[in-house]
């Protein structure tokens, strides 16, 4: 069966924020929605942001409070929840939210804890509980600091044992993200997609640097295979990062006398709205693998290719809106952050599907409707491996399915199909959720409960292997509550709700059955 293959990109950046709302004593509504400007944060030492955080990345920026720490805030002992020694933490005498325990989801005040070193012992949400594969933003140190320029959030992971792990990446107040100068090397921002001009990260850094001697490197999320080079005529305003995450720019250059520096920055890559990624291994042999998402609340049953009620390869892509498979989800009159079927924005750079490679960017812009809700961007049907070009039409790239305005209070249930291919060795499906840039869930290559068993398609699976991922739900807030959030909901689908084992089925069974039923929102 021939698809066309598609793809697209969001040019509009990540918050600078992680979940919750503002400090304790009140709440402030900055941060608590996706930016929509290009500016970019500051932060001289980004270098010590943990490396290549976000998407469940790798580096040390999992450690603790740095220890004393002077200048803007002062020096006082708080009194924290852990059964650690509690540290000295500098805190925002404007108005400091450290507190004398860990706190857990929403309180009273509409404020969301989840993601908070709210004891500010330098451990975010030791005591609460999570599901494996689950995600979210953290920030450690004073949560008062965490929209200050200069800081940025990391990602935790929960494990398997159900419990939140390290706070992985980001830039916090434990290092004091705060005092950060951001006229030398900083943090960046930018879309999936989107072409970076990676010197402007560099700041007054790069000004002394000889011409011609100045080197990028970028270290990508984990899971992002291959990594995407840093090219063209112009090293530095050509990369183009096709995954969400956290990246780890590393800059050299020499100077007058022959002498090298170097200095090391994150680069922060998200979208607005819902969008979930899907990735497997492509140097085994020539394999397809199709993400499909579900229509918010109903429950009929699934279509391959795709339905009315299901976004798939054969109905969520452009090629198939100008065919008439159009799906039409939500309703057309309304104005965004409502959900809303077309959108025409009037910043060219927020129609993000424009810059699809392939031509497929094009194409969008001349049919002069915006970007459509839902859409795949890409039906990675085969790719080169080796390729590093993330221009070339064989780059291996995820197939991801993105909403703009994602609805409220709607359930919507993520799965991916083994629609065919020749491996001859087991495939191992990963699947990244991310909701207004933030990682939400990380499926797939460890399982659930068990860490040595991941997610895996064997070759005789080959055409009928069906998975239901997860649901994902962006809570509508409650009334008394100040502001919206950044976050979503999501919960992994179980085969076995006691062993906690993903949901595998077939397709001759799914184009029959829904699936179990969508969650409720008690438990963790």
């Amino acid at each position: 069966m021939s698809r066309l293959r598609v793809l697209s990109v969001f040019p509009v950046v990540l918050a600078a924020a992680a979940s919750g709302a503002g400090i304790a004593a009140g709440c402030s509504a900055e941060g608590e929605r996706f930016a929509l400007d290009r500016t970019t944060g500051g932060s001289a030492n980004a270098g010590g942001a943990g490396g290549a955080g976000g998407a469940g990345a790798a580096g040390d920026g999992a450690g603790g409070p740095t220890g004393a720490s002077e200048g803007f805030g002062g020096l006082i002992n708080i009194d924290g929840g852990s059964t650690q020694e509690t540290p000295h933490v500098e805190v925002n005498p404007c108005g400091s939210a450290c507190g004398p325990t860990e706190l857990c989801g929403v309180d009273e005040l509409g404020v969301d804890h989840d993601g908070l070193d709210d004891d500010c012992d330098g451990e975010i949400d030791e005591t609460c509980p999570c599901i494996p594969g689950q995600a979210h933003s953290c920030f450690r140190g004073d949560p008062s600091f965490r929209h200050s320029p200069g800081c940025f959030p990391g990602t935790q992971l929960c494990a398997e044992t159900g419990s939140w792990g390290s706070c992985v990446g980001g830039v916090h107040a434990d290092e004091s993200c705060h005092m950060n100068d951001g006229t030398g090397c900083h943090p960046m921002q930018t879309a999936p997609l989107a072409k970076v001009d990676l010197k402007e990260g560099t700041g007054s850094f790069s000004e002394d640097a000889l011409a011609g001697s100045e080197v990028w490197t970028v270290a990508c999320p984990p899971g992002v295979d291959p990594c995407p080079s840093v090219g063209g005529t112009d090293p530095a305003d050509d990369f183009k990062p096709l995954q969400s995450g956290e990246y780890t720019v590393t800059y050299t250059k020499r100077v007058a006398g022959g002498e090298t520096a170097t200095c090391a920055y994150p680069l922060f890559v998200g979208a607005r709205g819902l969008r979930v990624e899907l990735e497997w291994e492509h140097d085994r042999a020539s394999v397809d693998l199709d993400l499909y998402l579900h229509k918010p609340n109903n429950t009929q049953p699934w279509t391959i290719g795709g339905s009315s009620v299901a976004c798939g390869y054969g109905n969520c892509t452009l090629d198939g809106f100008l065919g008439g498979s159009s799906i039409r989800w939500f309703d057309d009159g309304a104005t965004p952050p409502e959900p809303v079927n077309w959108y025409l924005d009037l910043e060219e750079a927020n129609n993000t599907c424009f810059y699809a490679p392939r031509g497929v960017g094009d194409a969008w812009r001349a049919n002069g409707q915006g970007c459509h809700n839902p859409r795949l961007d890409l039906d990675n049907i085969s790719c080169v491996h080796r390729i590093t070009d993330p221009d070339n039409p064989n780059f291996c790239a995820p197939e991801n399915i993105n909403v703009d305005f994602p609805p409220k209070d709607g359930w919507m249930r993520i799965a991916v199909h083994y629609f065919g291919g020749t491996a001859s060795t087991d495939v191992h499906p990963r699947v990244k959720i991310f909701c207004n840039g933030e990682l939400g869930a990380d499926l797939g290559p460890t399982g659930f409960y068990d860490p040595e068993q991941p997610v895996s398609f064997l070759p005789e699976d080959s055409g009928d292997r069906f998975w239901l991922v997860a649901d994902v739900l962006f809570p509508k807030p409650d009334p008394g509550q100040c502001g919206g959030s950044n976050t979503c909901i999501v919960r992994p689908i179980y085969q076995d709700e006691a062993m906690k084992t993903p949901f595998l089925s077939d397709s001759r069974t799914m184009v029959r059955e829904f699936g179990p039923a969508y969650p409720s929102l008690s438990g963790p």
